[in-house]
């Protein structure tokens, strides 16, 4: 039994036994239970949008709608401790390629309350609405979210992309 569990059971006991005889005993004192919870309560993060299911790498929408992004990597499963390549394909929400767009990326792990250990960088445009990223680098597996921040014309929005690794 905890620390915390005895302190009740004694306060419940001693309350029980302070009645003078004769007289009605107070309503029990409400149990308490001290076990802790399976799981620590998350840490609270900085986002406020849903988060991205994980290990979608087709038809991700962006967070206002202006886009639809897709991603490959190679090797085609992310590694851990590996720098690599990953090739983004973006096209607007009627289908069509992004093509000259400014696209940046960026990846944190929420649980930990940490970034990647590289910043990706676009390196080409491959045309078509594919843009290489050279840099892609996760130190540790768990679930991370990839934000892609996509501007092109007067049009800005960002394509979340959650990853289990």
């Amino acid at each position: 039994m905890s620390r915390f569990g005895a302190v009740i059971l004694l306060v419940v006991i001693h309350a029980g036994c302070a009645t003078p005889a004769g007289e009605a005993s107070p309503s029990p004192a409400p149990i308490v239970d001290p076990t802790p919870l399976s799981s620590p309560s998350p840490i609270p993060t900085t986002r406020a949008e849903a988060t991205p299911a994980p290990n979608v790498q087709a038809g991700v929408l962006s967070e206002d709608g202006f886009f639809v992004g897709s991603w490959v990597s190679d090797p085609a499963t992310p590694p851990i401790n590996v720098v690599h390549t990953w090739v983004l394909h973006i096209e607007t929400a009627a289908g069509e390629p992004v093509e000259g767009a400014t696209v940046r990326l960026n990846g944190d792990m929420p649980a930990h309350g940490h970034g990647m250990p590289t910043q990706p960088q676009v390196t080409a445009e491959l045309g078509g609405g594919d843009y290489q990223v050279e840099g892609m680098a996760f130190q540790m597996g768990g679930y991370w979210i990839v934000d892609v921040t996509v501007a092109v014309g007067d049009r800005t929005d960002v394509i979340n992309f959650g990853l289990e690794l």
